[in-house]
């Protein structure tokens, strides 16, 4: 009966000893693809697309997060124009595209939650076919009276065209 109780023993401390060792294995076999897969989701979300806002028709500004270049120059005088924006879409997909890549290749070493983020993000378009820039509201006509917003406005000038505040993005 003594034999038995200690060959249970150690069946079960081997056991434990193995189970170590596979998760051990696991872990610093995916432990690379989670460092990349991080590595560039962080490059990703550093890329800012420009953010065009048009409450004033004078006034665009580019968002850039709180870390600003030092080789951007004056930002009172930089305006994010369609091209900026198409630009700056495409590669935050690009380099989210790799990071998902890595996730989807490797879902072995990621939890659903990162699984699923990964399949959306691979499903995202991948180049912006159009961008509509801001605008304020105006006339049909092109007319932008000072009176905009109270009756009448743009009676005689086709009605009133009402404002985006932000910029739309079309894909193909």
């Amino acid at each position: 009966m003594l034999a038995l109780v200690t060959l249970a023993v150690f069946a079960s401390l081997g056991i434990g000893v193995w189970d170590a060792w596979k998760d051990d294995q696991h872990e610093s076999w995916c432990r690379p693809h989670r460092t990349e897969a991080r590595a560039l989701s962080d490059k990703a979300g550093a890329v800012r697309v420009p953010l065009v806002f048009a409450g004033d028709p004078a006034i665009s500004i580019l968002q850039l997060g709180t870390k600003l270049p030092d080789d951007l120059g004056n930002l009172g005088v930089t305006s994010a124009t369609e091209l900026d924006i198409a630009t700056a879409y495409s590669e935050k997909r690009n380099v989210a595209g790799q990071a998902a890549r890595i996730v989807l290749d490797h879902q072995e070493c990621f939890d659903d939650g990162s699984i699923t983020q990964a399949f959306r993000i691979d499903q995202a378009p991948s180049k912006v076919s159009r961008v509509e820039m801001p605008s304020t509201a105006h006339c049909r006509d092109g007319w932008l009276p000072t009176s905009i917003g109270q009756r009448g406005a743009c009676s005689h000038h086709g009605g009133v065209v009402p404002a985006h505040p932000w910029a739309t993005l079309f894909f193909d």
